[in-house]
């Protein structure tokens, strides 16, 4: 593996999981101020959910740099190599695809929410900023999409002939 890639691989490792130790973290505070002092913060509810979404949605991408996505294999251990890679062509481009449109509508939503300028309820945070994740991590994903794209088609198969 490359140097960049490496590094680029260590920053989503820490990327995502900074975020979500961070979304915990303040979650625990939040329950030790409301229940051991007897002192509530509203801000912590909304703050701790953003970094926790925010922490899953970019672990997306990790999740398929490492093998751990969602798949349904029940056909796929059943077929051919050669339909295999089909498969895998296939669904890497559809996520490719996929995420295309995610930054696309991710990028529409963020572009309206920087024109109007609104603002979270409770902390007052603009929602552009909440929103940023969404194009980011469709990037993110998508790279990871590609790579898994081209890796498949560069894939040889072997045919066996049974004749």
């Amino acid at each position: 593996m490359s140097k960049w890639r490496e590094r680029y691989a260590t920053f989503e490792d820490y990327l995502a999981g900074t975020l979500i130790v961070i979304g915990v973290s303040l979650i625990f505070y939040g329950v030790v101020c409301r229940y051991v002092f007897n002192s509530p913060k509203a801000w912590i509810d909304e703050i701790s959910t953003y970094f926790v979404v925010w922490g899953a949605v970019t672990g997306f991408a990790v999740a398929l740099r490492d093998g751990h996505h969602i798949q349904v294999d029940i056909v796929y251990d059943r077929v051919s190599p050669a339909l295999r890679k089909a498969f895998d062509v296939f669904s890497n481009a559809l996520g490719a695809l996929f995420c295309l449109c995610f930054i696309f509508f991710g990028g529409k939503l963020l572009s309206l929410y920087w024109v109007t300028q609104q603002q979270s309820t409770d902390v007052g945070i603009y929602l552009w900023i909440v929103y940023l994740v969404i194009p980011l991590s469709g990037l993110m994903l998508g790279y990871r999409f590609v790579e898994k794209l081209l890796a498949s088609l560069k894939k040889e198969v072997k045919i066996e002939w049974n004749g």
